[in-house]
């Protein structure tokens, strides 16, 4: 008898085992696994012929490992059949019916995508035009796009395609793991047209209500009209700060506040001076000056608004060291644009070491801004003048490239930005690139875009002591321009007397 064998799981007869079962049972199984010929019988086997017509199959077939064969033909069949006989969805959205009531978000973390549920004919045909999305944007749809083939189907499977889908819906399938994506879904239903957007929240904004929120009521309320103010929707008009800025005054002015009103204080009308000018002083030294300016714009804000008699902080006022810009090392500035491969970051670098951009303004930067024909970028900048860069040799032939390079990369984006990024350049809306891609362009190089354009600022007033010439270079202001003159020139220090 074979050293091996043993008796059977399944048939109970005492046969060489692999896996538990004989060679007869393991054919039996892998020929009935997938019934597309409806050869398995309930309770019982069916019959077969023996000797030379009986079941023979080589073991790489068995093993299950191989791509070929008859098993893996009828494994593609059944699971073809399988998708045949899947039901239309019952939560299909009617695009005719009213909705009595705002509905909840939808609970997408409870999807099992083993329970998908057939396509209807217009979802099938959305499906097939994604697909051509996604060639035109040079991505595969079954490789690069299939995380974004796969949300939309399940949404579409869940949902259909009649009625229009909800951006939520997109970004919350998009989140349940890597092999989903929404960016692209979303793109491209705005522009077919079928995307139901969301209500634009800024997560900042939101942030600064709910610091607010967290202080006694009387406080609370305040800090309430003085965010109101900060926007731009108070009794008067007012240039908005932006969102990011409000928070950061909200969250540096939170800790005095609390104080106050843990110190027994019921209302803003009852500080003074001295408490102002005791609450910054308290402050370490590196605390201050980040304080004091929150404190004076909301007591500015409450007095505009005739919510306080009189401005406690309007009179305080803490000394300021003005530091003079000094220049980099010379082996730090040289073969800076060697250190950057692509055609984009040279692009970046050289707007900021030669022309001393902000990077701020980087982002913003739009096409029609830029004229090559006569060499000149116009940047704007909020409520100043535009200012005009007339581009050097160098500058005008990285831009060109990166010109090439963007329409080889993206040829039917339609981003009016000048700087795009893959993000970006996918997004119909055409939102500016972040700055998280320059922040990282200036990583590699070494040195931050803050030094590198003071230094190029600082080079050229060492070459003259006209500040009228820096202000007109470089779009600078008054006092920002004499600052750098003073640094190159201590001779040319302003008379006070005369000043």
């Amino acid at each position: 008898m074979h050293p091996d064998v043993s008796e059977c799981e399944r048939c109970r007869r005492c046969r060489p085992l692999k896996q538990g079962k004989c060679r007869f049972c393991t054919l039996l199984l892998r020929e009935t696994e997938v019934d597309v010929s409806g050869i398995a019988l309930d309770g019982g086997d069916q019959l077969w012929f023996g000797r030379e017509l009986a079941l023979r199959k080589s073991d790489r077939y068995l093993s299950g490992t191989g791509a070929q064969g008859r098993f893996k033909a009828k494994e593609r069949r059944g699971r073809a059949a399988s998708r045949a006989m899947r039901p239309i969805s019952p939560h299909l959205v009617d695009p005719e019916q009213l909705e009595l009531f705002p509905t909840p978000p939808r609970d997408w973390g409870r999807l099992n995508p083993e329970n998908e549920f057939a396509l209807t004919p217009a979802a099938k045909v959305l499906l097939r035009d994604f697909s051509d999305y996604l060639r035109d944007l040079g991505v595969e749809p079954r490789v690069g796009g299939s995380a974004s083939l796969r949300t939309l189907r399940v949404l579409t499977a869940q949902l259909g395609a009649e009625a229009p889908i909800r951006e939520g819906d997109v970004k919350a399938i998009a989140t349940l793991g890597d092999h989903y994506q929404g960016r692209r879904v979303v793109c491209f239903l705005r522009q077919r047209g079928i995307l139901k957007p969301e209500p634009m929240r800024d997560a900042e904004l939101i942030r600064a209500r709910r610091v607010a929120a967290s202080l006694p009521t009387p406080f609370a309320e305040a800090v309430d009209l003085w965010i109101d103010v900060l926007l731009g929707q108070g009794t008067r008009s007012n240039p908005a700060l932006t969102s990011g800025t409000i928070y950061s005054y909200v969250q540096n002015a939170h800790p005095t506040l609390k104080s106050w009103a843990e110190s027994g204080i019921t209302d803003l009308r009852e500080i003074t001076k001295k408490d102002v000018e005791a609450a910054i002083m308290d402050l370490p030294s590196v605390r201050r000056h980040s304080v004091h300016p929150p404190l004076r714009s909301l007591f500015r804000a409450l007095r505009r608004e005739r919510k306080i008699f009189r401005d406690p902080a309007r009179s305080v006022s803490l000394p300021v060291a003005v530091k003079l810009p000094t220049p980099l090392p010379s082996d730090g500035v040289r073969g800076i644009l060697s250190k950057v491969e692509d055609v984009r970051s040279q692009f970046i670098v050289a707007l900021v070491a030669v022309h001393a951009l902000v990077h701020d303004d980087l982002p913003a930067l739009l096409l029609e801004d830029l004229d090559r024909s006569r060499g000149q970028l116009r940047v704007r900048r909020r409520g100043r003048l535009d200012h005009v860069v007339y581009l050097d040799e160098l500058t005008s032939e990285l831009a060109t490239s990166w010109l090439r390079e963007r329409y080889r990369r993206w040829p039917r984006t339609g981003n009016p930005h000048l700087l795009v990024s893959r993000v970006s350049a996918a997004d119909e809306a055409g939102p500016r690139m972040s700055t998280e891609v320059t922040k990282t362009v200036f990583e590699r190089v070494g040195i931050s875009a803050r030094k590198l354009r003071g230094d190029r600022i600082y080079d050229e007033a060492r070459h003259t002591a006209d500040p009228v010439h820096l202000m007109r270079l470089f779009g600078l202001g008054t006092t920002t321009a004499m600052k750098y003159i003073t640094a190159a020139h201590p001779d040319k220090r302003p008379d006070p007397i005369r000043a």
